[in-house]
């Protein structure tokens, strides 16, 4: 079964084949791809394999979603909290929008792997889980 996943990170190779060895392309940061069991994924042009856990996610993965972050600024684990992560403008977050609470949704970070618990005003993202196959994400 296909899933539309985004490419999160810079450098994510697609490869000719299931060994890993024959680089094709790389997918660009943002880049909203299908991606099929067996790590077959397609965007545009480009087909070839790849692993999804190297710096791509599901743009939707149980209640949350993905989108871009519109400001830059530290994000905190509570409302009106020290903020400890910093996240930068067009960076792709996930969020949870059924967790929406005097106007934060929790949201996840991605720092080489998703750091999960903090809060972030709903008004400050862009939802991107609706992005059609073979398009970027932008502000």
């Amino acid at each position: 079964m296909a899933q539309k996943n985004i490419v999160v990170e810079n450098g994510v190779k697609v490869y000719a084949d299931k060994t890993y060895k024959k680089v094709v392309t790389e997918l660009p940061r943002n880049a909203i791809f299908k991606y099929e069991s067996g790590g077959y994924c397609l965007f545009k042009t480009i087909k070839g394999y790849t692993n999804r856990a190297h710096w791509t996610c599901p743009a939707i993965s149980g209640s949350y979603v993905i989108a871009l972050a519109k400001v830059t600024q530290k994000l905190a684990e509570s409302v009106g909290g020290k903020g400890v992560i910093k996240i930068t403008r067009g960076e792709i977050v996930r969020i949870d929008p059924s967790s929406l609470k005097a106007g934060y949704v929790n949201c996840a970070v991605f720092n080489d792997t998703w750091e999960w618990g903090f809060k972030i005003k709903l008004a400050d993202v862009k939802r991107c889980e609706t992005l059609t196959y073979n398009s970027i994400a932008k502000l």
